[in-house]
């Protein structure tokens, strides 16, 4: 859209029936305003954005060993399988944890597989197999 010589942008706004449906229900369940409901459905959505981007720093944060490990722990294969499939003693692979642990700020393979949860490792190993 041009005005007056320069470029404006055009706003879109959402116009999603079942979202606004959403916002309605909850805030009358509540006992609150759409507008208190739409701020903390905004400050969810922004916290859950930061956190997604955290995750990919700290992923290009790991070498390319602990993005293997990371990978086969989250395709659900436990260290000695790990150890086997990239060639590295079970050691190795508890050392390569500890650090991509570290990295994550996590203290497990659990939690590694749940903040991982919807990333797609077998398309990522399929890719980077390269041992």
């Amino acid at each position: 859209m041009q005005r007056y010589g320069r470029k404006t942008e055009t706003r879109v706004f959402l116009r999603d029936e079942e979202l606004i449906a959403t916002i309605k229900d909850v805030a009358k369940q509540e006992s609150r305003t759409e507008e208190e409901i739409v701020a903390e459905f905004t400050r969810a959505g922004l916290k859950q954005f930061l956190t997604q981007h955290e995750l990919e720093t700290r992923w290009a944060s790991l070498s390319q060993r602990e993005q293997q490990v990371v990978a086969l722990i989250c395709l659900g294969h436990r260290n000695y399988e790990i150890a086997g499939i990239l060639s590295i003693a079970p050691e190795t692979v508890k050392t390569h944890l500890q650090r991509i642990f570290d990295k994550f700020q996590l203290r497990s393979s659990k939690e590694l597989r749940v903040a991982l949860r919807d990333w797609n490792f077998r398309e990522w190993w399929d890719r980077n197999q390269q041992t």
